[in-house]
């Protein structure tokens, strides 16, 4: 649903796919995983990025929990990560194009098969190397 989203949507899109080499359980070519990144936009008036609030880690089941609770998970425990989004410049109309924000990229990663990490290394450099523009400036 992600990907239908997102890509029906007028927004830049850039995916980058990873192949594989020939392996005894891979066969050359066959795609291991696919990585999207746009600017990060949302449809929400009423959106806003909390770590803090009680319905935050609502979703984490107990094994994720627990990583938490043992400092094994990073987190934004004190909110300071939360707040600096907030406060990044938004502009648009939820009702019609969304309120974008650019300079958050939103990246999701489909099926990285022991490429997830890779993947997101290429497309963090990308990110890095891009020139500013008043559509995404993601220093």
């Amino acid at each position: 649903w992600g990907l239908m989203v997102r890509t029906d949507t007028p927004t830049s899109f850039k995916g980058r796919p990873s192949n594989v080499k020939a392996s005894p359980h891979w066969k050359r070519g066959m795609l291991q995983g696919f990585i999207t990144v746009t600017t990060f936009t949302n449809w929400k008036s009423s959106f806003r990025f909390d770590s803090l609030h009680e319905m935050a880690f609502a979703g984490d089941n107990d094994d994720l929990e627990e990583q938490m609770k043992n400092g094994l998970r990073k987190y934004d425990e004190d909110g300071s990560l939360a707040e600096e989004l907030e406060a990044t410049v938004k502009g648009g109309n939820p009702h019609v194009e969304g309120v974008v924000y650019p300079k958050i990229a939103e990246v999701a990663l489909f099926g990285g098969l022991g490429c997830g990490k890779q993947l997101l290394r290429l497309v963090v450099e990308h990110l890095e190397r891009l020139k500013s523009s008043a559509r995404q400036n993601y220093d």
